[in-house]
């Protein structure tokens, strides 16, 4: 199965492009890999989400792991989310605890 993200350590700042879905299709290996990381010097977590459209429960999942078990409860940073998935922040009350940011070099790399 394809796991439709990639994550990058970069210093203390855990890097992750997401696909088009962080839902139950890849949840569990998003789960596994973010597990690779626990013990770890992380500070930040950048997830891209240029290419990002459907988060599930499981994805939210993800999202509170990363942010209570990674780290000191590192800063949690979407670039480029979608005002669909920044609705589902907002419902779910996660929006407090992220940043959200554009970053045109990303969209531009991407062709969009």
């Amino acid at each position: 199965m394809e796991e439709k993200f990639k994550l990058n350590l970069e210093g203390t700042t855990l890097k992750v492009i997401l696909g088009a879905e962080l839902a139950m299709e890849n949840a569990p290996a998003m789960q596994q890999s973010l597990n690779s990381y626990l013990g770890q010097d992380i500070r930040k977590i950048v997830f891209d989400a240029t290419d990002l459209a459907i988060i599930s429960s499981a994805g939210i999942r993800c999202i509170i792991f990363a942010r209570q078990e990674l780290g000191q409860k590192p800063e949690i940073v979407f670039v480029n989310c979608s005002k669909d998935i920044y609705e589902v922040f907002q419902i779910t009350g996660l929006f407090r605890f992220i940043e959200f940011v554009e970053d045109d070099r990303i969209k531009d790399r991407k062709g969009s």
